[in-house]
């Protein structure tokens, strides 16, 4: 099942729904516990607790007819984990592999939709990309065990996390979160269709050439260890999203540096979710 928030013309507001072949099913009317489903968070609940409650609904909109809006509920934690790859590292020097995941946080506005266009920034060229796996939760959870910690797990979906490489270097929550820098989508995939996130691979291609391509199985830390470090942290929420790193391959790794220009097309795909594709301009 594929979860997803969306916009139609002839309305202001945000509808979470389900995608089917011929477009979007509207959950609108669908409850949770007796209680209406309004947000993402309670959509991947839902999926989880009463996948039939959300199935076989027929598309109340065409594909034509709808906009993306970003998958995650205005107010998600975005959780991200980065040096998580085995890799040389854009900002130079040796990075030596981290003993425990590298979490920092993703503020409201950093990211856009699926066919929404990146900014590049207008204090600095090195506007670099990111492809990501998405980690999704869907129900709630505190110190959470390696070995239960996929049982919480609601989705995936695809994230780029843009990176300003310069700023970076002096403030990694600064070049990691500038404003419609990086993207989030198309949807979430439920977990019930991937049996293993380690079997999935994160691709990259910029302008149709491909950038990076790896196994999930590759990161430094498993989807499950990540989930687990966090709810050692803070406890989860259904709709937390979390950020698993990025492989080889990014812009900043080329000699000379690859940076993302105005007018570059970059697809992220991770075959099993989906594409995610954004245009770049200037701001």
């Amino acid at each position: 099942m594929r979860l997803l928030r969306y916009t139609i013309a002839s309305e202001s507001r945000t509808h979470v729904g389900v995608a089917t072949p011929e477009g979007v099913a509207s959950l609108d009317g669908v409850t949770l516990g007796g209680s209406p489903i309004t947000t993402m968070g309670e959509a991947v609940a839902s999926a989880m607790s009463d996948p039939a409650a959300l199935a076989g609904a027929s598309a109340d909109h065409g594909w034509d007819e709808i906009t993306f809006a970003v998958p995650a509920d205005p107010g998600a934690r975005m959780l991200c984990a980065g040096a998580n790859y085995h890799k040389k590292y854009p900002l130079g020097g040796n990075v030596q592999a981290p003993a425990q995941p590298v979490y920092f946080n993703k503020p409201p506005g950093t990211l856009v939709a699926h066919g929404e266009r990146l900014v590049r920034p207008s204090v600095s060229i090195q506007f670099d990309y990111e492809v990501e796996l998405a980690v999704v939760i869907g129900r709630p959870g505190r110190h959470i065990e390696v070995g239960d910690a996929l049982d919480y797990v609601g989705g995936y979906s695809i994230l780029n996390d843009g990176s300003v490489r310069d700023w970076q270097r002096h403030s990694v929550a600064a070049g990691k979160n500038f404003f419609r820098s990086g993207s989030l989508g198309p949807w979430i995939t439920t977990a019930d269709e991937i049996a293993d996130p380690a079997a999935l691979e994160v691709i990259c291609r910029v302008n149709g050439t491909e950038r990076q391509r790896a196994s999930v199985s590759e990161m430094i830390f498993s989807v499950a260890e990540i989930v687990s470090y966090l709810s050692m942290v803070m406890p989860l929420e259904p709709g937390d999203v979390i950020a698993t790193g990025s492989p080889e391959g990014t812009g900043g790794s080329f000699e000379p540096p690859l940076w993302l220009e105005p007018g570059d097309e970059i697809a992220f795909e991770i075959p099993g979710i989906g594409v995610l594709e954004n245009r770049v301009i200037d701001e």
